[in-house]
């Protein structure tokens, strides 16, 4: 409140890092955090100098209000203006590519599947299953090679996909409990 500019300096060594990481979870841009972190510590430096800090021990809450509301600011400004060129060329929007705990509960998936296929009582449900949605052959040559119609081929599949089911709920419950557990929940 002195205006001693060392204690601005400090001010700002000690709690940039942390201004950035609540700003960036915001904002979600690189360029984006940088100029709202500084928006953030001038809105605070001046707020210090008018003495709006009523408990100066709760100094780091005040500034991570500080930070979070100038953020969300930010996103209702940038939303008002922002033209969909802009939109689009900003780092706003999320990388599409799974990440790796993704691509990891994707393969365990297509491995209850296929254990589930496996486990199936029919012969003829596993083959069905497995030629038409995994190995997406041609429900002609399927037909052609188990000597079905198209009808009785459709009705083959609706049985198998309904007995799959099934069996597949009973397995899905103990594999939601393991992802739920892998992505950190209860």
């Amino acid at each position: 409140m002195s205006g001693d500019s060392t204690a601005d300096d400090d001010l700002v060594s000690r709690y940039n890092q942390g201004v950035s990481i609540i700003v960036d979870r915001i904002v979600k841009s690189r360029h984006a955090t940088e100029d709202v972190s500084q928006e953030t510590f001038k809105i605070v430096l001046e707020k210090i100098k008018r003495g709006d800090v009523r408990d100066p021990e709760r100094l780091s809450g005040f500034v991570c209000g500080i930070a979070r509301n100038t953020a969300i600011n930010y996103l209702r400004g940038a939303r008002k203006t922002a033209s969909l060129e802009e939109v689009l060329n900003t780092e706003q929007i999320p990388d599409p590519a799974p990440n790796q705990l993704d691509e990891i509960l994707s393969r365990e998936r297509a491995l209850l599947v296929r254990r589930v296929i496996s486990e199936l009582n029919r012969e003829r449900d596993r083959e069905v299953l497995f030629r038409y949605f995994i190995a997406e052959e041609d429900k002609d040559n399927i037909c052609r090679d188990l000597n079905l119609t198209r009808p009785q081929f459709n009705g083959v599949v609706f049985r198998a996909i309904a007995r799959f089911k099934e069996l597949y709920l009973r397995h899905a419950v103990q594999y939601t409990t393991s992802e739920v557990q892998l992505r950190g929940g209860r």
